[in-house]
């Protein structure tokens, strides 16, 4: 690298229902980028998917916090750039895009597709893997031709959202069960039910806007998670999630303090860790992801023996980024504080 700073971009905000987990990604990764190597600046991006950054020059205080990125949302100095995405007239100037966004307009592969068309570089992974991942039907069938293990599934069309999808599930899946939207993220757009009246009422809400739904058995288990961090001779330490009140890890159990623990390394046998780390890199792979991951299991011993009953939930290509997200965490348990973690993702992105 040359001693000339680089340009970075800090993506955040978006169109998803998770712009205000981006908000909280997008500040803590503008406030920790190594100043001897980077020079970052934040694209604020209104649920509307207005583009919003600070002219050349423009006094921008760090570190910028999620309360004053949503103000400068709300009320974008008149210096500032502003397009309507995806029209650019004028693209924001950068060496690099670090793409602190989830969901829907950040996580699916769509943005990464005009950057790749802009022949503009970004982080993580590409358009292709993107969408693979993001897509949980996508994901299930790839799982299946890798041999990695997942839940048995079946998938209803839009003709189904009623009694007859609810009836199709309840045959062959058997309660209690999962239903999901197939491109959520954070858990949104998630139901676990138990009962015929809580499933029909989970196929005709979640199918208002779905044009697949998923369907999958409830495995009861213990939850897991294992980020991949390419130029690393292997996966992160696994983390173990505990939901205190959840039935899963869910979108309040993943953001609101106190409902969740979190315990890195997972206090699993050693082979079962070994399994998923395996698994983690194989799902990465899969998915044709790049530069980082992290894919969520469950592990019931009751299944099976050993590892047997290990199962893949699904893998996020653009996991959360706050300083205090479980990939981070991971990373600090292999000895990678969170600034160095930027500056490897950045470092990896830029080979691809």
């Amino acid at each position: 690298m040359s001693s000339a700073r680089l340009r970075v971009a800090v993506l955040m905000g978006g169109i998803s229902p998770e712009h205000p987990v981006s908000l909280v990604s997008g500040c803590g990764i503008l406030s920790n980028l190594d100043p001897s190597r980077y020079e970052g600046f934040p694209v604020l991006i209104s649920s509307g998917n207005e583009w919003m950054w600070p002219s050349a020059g423009a006094d921008i205080h760090p570190p910028l916090q999620p309360d004053q990125a949503k103000s400068l949302l709300n009320n974008p100095p008149a210096d500032w750039h502003r397009i309507q995405f995806p029209g650019f007239s004028a693209f924001p100037q950068a060496d690099i895009f670090f793409i602190g966004l989830h969901g829907v307009g950040g996580e699916d592969g769509s943005l990464q597709r005009i950057l790749e068309q802009r022949k503009q570089p970004f982080t993580g992974s590409g358009s292709v893997g993107s969408a693979l991942a993001m897509d949980k039907i996508s994901s299930k069938q790839l799982y299946t031709q890798h041999s990695i293990p997942t839940a048995k599934w079946v998938i209803l069309e839009p003709n189904e959202y009623g009694e007859a999808g609810a009836a199709k599930i309840e045959k062959e899946l058997g309660l209690p069960c999962v239903v999901k939207h197939p491109t959520g993220g954070s858990s949104i757009g998630v139901a676990v039910v138990r009962d015929g009246e809580s499933l029909r009422k989970a196929v005709r809400e979640l199918g208002k806007d779905a044009p697949h739904l998923l369907a999958e058995v409830f495995v009861k288990g213990r939850e897991a998670t294992c980020g991949v961090l390419e130029g690393l001779a292997q996966p992160l330490p696994p983390t173990e999630i505990r939901p205190k009140q959840d039935a899963f890890f869910s979108y309040e159990a993943k953001y609101q303090p106190g409902r969740t623990e979190e315990i890195t390394p997972a206090e699993f046998p050693a082979e079962v860790i070994a399994e998923i780390q395996r698994l983690a890199r194989k799902s990465h792979e899969a998915l044709q992801l790049s530069v980082y991951s992290r894919t969520d299991f469950i592990w019931s011993p009751s299944v099976g023996s050993g590892t047997d009953g290990l199962f893949a939930l699904e893998t996020n290509n653009l996991p959360g980024f706050t300083p205090m997200s479980i990939l981070p965490q991971q990373a600090a348990k292999a000895g990678i504080n969170y600034s160095d973690l930027l500056t490897r993702i950045i470092e990896e992105s830029l080979k691809h």
